[in-house]
């Protein structure tokens, strides 16, 4: 499994060895508010998340990756596969990083593995009420697709 490097970030695989630290992460309210519906994050669903990531790891080349600035976990990112087939984006942030551009670095990072990995095309899905999400997908140089039921559609091709 790959380690990423970008200027400030040390993105790491994740792995059932961080199941208590990302519950946690995943469980502020700031956090799941868009990621899960803002509903609670349980441990067996985190810990299915991380099995499916290990597949993805070993089937594709990309999985979910904890970012660290230094020795402090301030999100994840990664690419995964959506209920559509298609390979999405996914990434959470500590509520204390966010406007400091950390994640527009750690998901170039992980843009980049998928182009590394053959991919054309990753969808990224964001609430309607995520204004913080949809400028991230500009900066990601995303097209909007349309969307439903509250959830914008974005597609991007890796750089």
């Amino acid at each position: 499994m790959t380690v990423l490097r970008t200027n400030r970030l040390e993105l790491l695989p994740a792995s059932q060895a961080d199941l208590d630290i990302l519950v946690a992460h995943w469980n502020q309210p700031e956090v799941r508010q868009y990621l899960f519906d803002d509903r609670e994050v349980s441990a067996e669903f985190a810990a299915t998340l991380l099995a499916d990531s290990a597949d993805d790891f070993t089937e594709h080349g990309y999985g979910l990756w904890k970012a660290y600035l230094r020795d402090e976990l301030v999100g994840v990112c990664g690419l995964r596969r959506h209920d559509s087939g298609q390979v999405e984006i996914v990434y959470s942030l500590e509520p204390a990083r966010r406007g400091s551009g950390l994640a527009t670095e750690a998901a170039l990072a992980v843009l980049e593995t998928g182009r590394r990995a053959g991919l054309k095309e990753i969808l990224l899905e964001t609430d309607e009420g995520n204004v913080a999400s949809q400028r991230l997908a500009r900066r990601l140089g995303a097209v909007p697709r349309g969307g439903a039921d509250g959830i914008l559609q974005y597609v991007i091709s890796p750089p």
